[in-house]
């Protein structure tokens, strides 16, 4: 009877201890967390003025919201850095003229991987459509470091027919 006792004790405890959540394996606090888990969210206001092959001059205002991150694989080539970017614009673009026309708006979503060396720097060219026009296109140069992302030049180009 004092083996059946001991037996049933010793089971309790392990059904006990098994029933236990199990405890996280991640730092609590995100400032001890790794480099490859920070992601930096960041904005860029646009207030350029762009030479516009019907109208003239126009300006182009609004801006671009995006998100970097640096990913630090065992795969990566050694001496690069991964770097996943989602970018956001979303502007308007006014003439100079002040003629009567549609609203031309820009916005547009991308998500890119790009490899950049530690002291490197990456020109990462996009192509927006404009709302109501079919003549062209907004192309962004931005550059990406492994610091974040700039623009480098914004132009408005013809569309080929």
């Amino acid at each position: 009877m004092k083996t059946f006792f001991v037996t049933l004790a010793a089971f309790s405890l392990a059904l006990f201890m098994g029933c236990q959540e199990s405890m996280l394996n991640e730092p609590a606090d995100p400032l001890l967390k790794g480099k490859d888990d920070l992601i930096s969210t960041n904005m860029i206001k646009l207030n350029y003025n762009l030479r516009d092959p019907l109208y003239g001059t126009c300006c182009l205002s609004g801006r671009v919201t995006y998100s970097f991150q640096i990913l630090n694989r065992a795969m990566n080539p050694t001496g690069l850095n991964e770097i996943a970017i989602h970018i956001y614009i979303n502007s308007e673009i006014n003439d100079m003229l002040g003629m009567m026309h549609l609203e031309w708006r820009v916005e547009g979503r991308s998500d890119d991987i790009i490899y950049v060396s530690e002291d490197g720097i990456v020109l990462l060219e996009k192509c927006y459509s404009i709302t109501n026009r079919n003549d062209v296109i907004l192309l962004v140069r931005y550059l990406v470091t492994t610091n974040g992302i700039g623009i480098s030049g914004l132009n408005l180009a013809p569309l080929e027919k």
